[in-house]
């Protein structure tokens, strides 16, 4: 019964230990939908033919874009950040396709930015001619401008085409998500199942520790 007891007492603060290292949580979003209706982002275009209903088409010139490339900025100054560990970006987009005239594929990266600076980081689209969503994720490990873009909580969202020739896509959303842990409360309040299994291992401490006692 005694080993039971000092097994159930490290168990307990293994699990304690754990339950410590919060993992990364949500912190807030922000949502772009792009096209020309009220409340919709035009991607730093003005009223012209790439503001569609319900989408932008981005283009690797500024040739029937007002002389303007796609521009967007996201935010996230307003959301409640402690230590922010990742930010992940969902596109929602179509007609970035398999190939063009001459087969030379169209080749279609994201290049996140801060302020003026854009990223050396380029992160691949899918090539499709229908819409889907693609999910990307940037750390300090594989953003250059990652400590920047937390810093001024501001993400510049940019593309860059890599292929032969003109190219254009239609993006229709853009939801940034920011990631990490939430600021610490003026009080700290232990949590539900953490004061439990602290409860457990004190419990069983105090056994073991009259036990030897005798």
């Amino acid at each position: 019964m005694f080993k039971s007891i000092k097994a159930i007492a490290t168990l307990a603060l293994v699990l304690l230990a754990g339950a410590s290292q919060a993992a990364p949580v949500l912190l807030g979003s922000v949502t772009h939908n792009y096209g020309n209706a009220a409340g919709q982002s035009k991607g730093g275009y003005t009223n012209n033919s790439c503001v569609k209903s319900g989408y932008v088409i981005v283009k690797d010139t500024s040739n029937g874009c007002g002389n303007s490339r796609f521009a967007d900025t996201f935010d996230f100054s307003s959301l409640n950040i402690g230590t922010v560990t990742s930010l992940s970006l969902s596109l929602t987009f179509a007609a970035t396709n398999d190939v063009t005239a001459f087969f030379f594929p169209e080749d279609w990266r994201v290049r996140p930015a801060s302020g003026t600076t854009g990223s050396n980081s380029l992160f691949d689209m899918t090539r499709t001619g229908s819409a889907i969503t693609q999910t990307f994720t940037f750390t300090a490990d594989n953003l250059d401008v990652f400590a920047s873009i937390v810093s001024n909580r501001n993400f510049g969202l940019w593309f860059s085409e890599e292929s032969l020739f003109s190219q254009q896509f239609n993006l229709l959303s853009a939801t940034l998500n920011v990631n990490g842990a939430a600021p610490a409360p003026a009080v700290a309040v232990p949590e539900p199942t953490a004061l439990a299994l602290a409860s457990l291992a004190l419990l069983a401490l105090g056994f073991i520790r009259r036990r030897g006692a005798r």
